[in-house]
């Protein structure tokens, strides 16, 4: 459970009783229930008893490697880049009480004699040597650990001073060796907030004496480190054991934790392994701080604060060693890019080093420009470029493609021209370039280049303001190319580019050509309307199919309602088509991937599912994939 306080009070004789501040007296006959109960709380909480001013110390072995999946645009969407983690320290940690009070206690916790320090973060090391180790965990920093009157953690606190690095350190150990919620039962479930996420858990005391409280953690409820992706599968292997001695001071914890949760396409999201032993060395009394010192940055133990820049280690993780130095002579010796062994791979890598080095990206101008350079790594050069995606390389790729060597092939300068529209933050001066190369290739009659500059300007316009005059301006050119279209390849062209732009005017524009003769145009104007804001596009799309019969459309218009939310009345209406047996044969996949999307639609869904199933002739694969969505959505109904 999270807590928003920095501490929360425990009030009145419960309290008092659980911090040992009363004494209980018991009558010298045989003890009741109830007296038997109260020694057994005694016994059991707080988790740990502490003397202001006494400091223990515990020899800590902590190994931790976590990977995490950062998720990934453009052309390495479906290659996922893992962020790993990896620490083992083998040193002493020492708490000192600061503070004892009714409502909790307060704890100093420092990190000395270091035998070992390796860190990693996405492959770089950050305590190389002994210098690292003193300027990121140095012996001086300490942390403040704010704990309830029964020994639960609340809060860590710093001070501006402490290096970031000790910070995430010490709050992920805070978090492990104190749990967050300690109740003054033999067991309990409760639900424990960390940085991982929020994890279910038993707690459960252990011997007449009470001396082992142990904690198995069973499901991750949410896990942070995914970010917004779904949990579709877990596996969980979590004991944690705390250890006191006969007078109730904390003398071990011993944890070990595996973790494995999956997202729905079956790819690891988090993975993680934990060992951490906590194991008590001495005792003493040492001098207080003085009163003066401050801990004004005050964190609960599920905060995620990023102390190092998270973009940059992912960036260094996946570029794994490569220079913009090594990606240029890679580029030069290769006669073509299916010379370059794990093309992909080197794609992904070359993409992260530009973006590390995005002052260099100019330097493969001299690679494209080169006399006879071969198209295709011409190609790759301005995909390496689209990917870096940042001003350096949007300046290049605008200088590039308006170069005489970018025409020497007709077919790869269709092809480079439209990798503008590839940018997911182009700048203003890329749509001048894009106008520009429009407007040229009208006056030269080159329709595959006219076409081409289309798309990217349309993809371009999506992501600015829709009421900016160059947004507006790319929508009346756009508008303007369908009207002077003449055919029915160039008019489906036209709507393709223009769907690209997103506009609210989409709906009035496009939605015409729903009805038009050719089945080409009606394919085009659906495509067209799937990224139309209005939820009026969806009502079209729905009302086209009545008395849509061919079955090239249907699958677009189906394909474009797939992008899109669909209400109760949207899911009935589909419903009340399948039902009819409007659905063309052979286009049962596209509307079993609206059905996918909509397992929580309810009956109308089933039903359409049902209908599907009934079919004659459909594949096997097709058949078996809608008997199993029926099964799912059928559970929902309570079967």
């Amino acid at each position: 459970m999270r807590r928003s306080t920095l501490v929360r009070g425990v009030a009145g004789l419960g309290a008092l009783l659980c911090l040992g501040a009363l004494p209980v007296w018991l009558s010298p006959s045989s003890p009741s229930a109830a007296a038997v109960e109260t020694a057994q709380s005694s016994r059991r909480l707080p988790l740990s008893r502490w003397r202001v001013g006494e400091a223990h110390t515990f020899h800590l072995v902590w190994d931790d490697l976590t990977r995490v999946a950062l998720p990934m645009t453009g052309p390495d969407a479906s290659r996922p880049s893992l962020l790993e983690g990896a620490f083992h320290l083998d040193g002493e940690l020492t708490l000192q009480a600061l503070e004892s009070r009714a409502t909790g206690t307060r704890l100093r916790l420092t990190l000395q004699r270091l035998e070992r320090h390796e860190a990693l973060l996405a492959g770089q090391p950050l305590l190389p040597d002994a210098a690292a180790v003193q300027t990121h965990l140095p012996a001086t920093a300490s942390a403040w650990l704010e704990l309830d009157a029964r020994g639960g953690l609340q809060a860590v606190r710093f001070s501006e001073a402490e290096p970031p690095l000790f910070r995430q350190f010490a709050q992920t150990l805070a978090a492990e060796l104190f749990p967050s919620e300690l109740r003054d039962a033999a067991s309990w479930t409760a639900t424990e907030s960390t940085q991982t996420g929020d994890v279910e858990a038993a707690f459960a005391f252990e011997g007449d004496d009470a001396a082992r409280l142990t904690r198995r953690r069973t499901r991750y409820q949410m896990l942070r480190a995914a970010g917004g992706a779904t949990v579709a599968k877990q596996e969980l292997g979590s004991l944690t054991s705390f250890d006191r001695d006969g007078d109730g001071h904390l003398v071990a914890v011993t944890q070990d934790e595996v973790l494995d949760a999956m997202g729905v396409d079956g790819r690891t999201l988090v993975s993680r392994r934990l060992r951490l032993r906590l194991t008590y060395q001495s005792r003493e009394m040492r001098p207080l701080p003085p009163s003066g010192e401050d801990k004004g940055v005050i964190r609960t133990p599920s905060q995620i604060a990023f102390e190092v820049d998270p973009e940059l280690a992912a960036l260094k993780g996946q570029a794994d060693g490569m220079t913009v130095d090594e990606l240029l002579e890679t580029l030069e010796n290769a006669s073509g890019p299916e010379a370059i062994a794990g093309l992909d791979v080197f794609a992904r890598r070359a993409v992260a080093a530009l973006k590390l080095e995005p002052e260099r990206s100019q330097e493969l101008a001299r690679l494209f420009l080169k006399p006879g350079a071969h198209p295709g790594m011409r190609e790759l050069m301005l995909d390496l470029l689209v990917g870096a995606g940042h001003a350096q390389a949007q300046a290049t790729l605008r200088t590039l493609l308006q170069s005489p060597q970018a025409r020497e092939h007709a077919g790869a300068y269709v092809m480079m021209v439209q990798r503008a529209g590839f940018l997911t933050k182009p700048e203003p001066e890329t749509g001048v370039m894009l106008n520009g190369l429009l407007g040229r290739a009208k006056a030269e009659h080159d329709v595959p280049v006219e076409r081409a500059a289309s798309y990217a300007l349309g993809a371009w316009s999506s992501h600015l303001r829709p009421d900016s005059a160059e947004a507006r301006d790319a929508l009346r050119t756009l508008e303007n190319g369908l009207a002077q279209a003449t055919g029915d390849e160039a008019r489906a062209h036209a709507l393709r580019a223009l769907g690209g732009t997103g506009a609210e005017r989409l709906v009035d524009v496009a939605s015409p050509h729903l009805r038009a003769e050719s089945p080409e145009v009606r394919s085009a104007a659906a495509d067209a309307l799937r990224r139309a804001p209005q939820e009026l596009a969806t009502r079209l799309m729905l009302d086209a199919l009545e008395t849509e019969t061919d079955r090239g459309v249907q699958r677009a218009l189906l394909d474009a309602l797939n992008t899109r939310p669909l209400d109760a009345s949207a899911l009935e209406h589909l419903r009340a088509w399948v039902v009819a047996g409007r659905l063309a044969a052979g286009e049962e996949a596209a509307l079993v991937a609206v059905a996918a999307q909509h397992l929580d639609g309810g009956a109308p869904v089933f039903q359409m599912l049902q209908a599907l199933a009934l079919r004659p002739g459909m594949q096997g694969p097709t058949r078996a994939q809608v008997l199993s969505l029926m099964a799912q959505v059928g559970a929902q109904l309570g079967g």
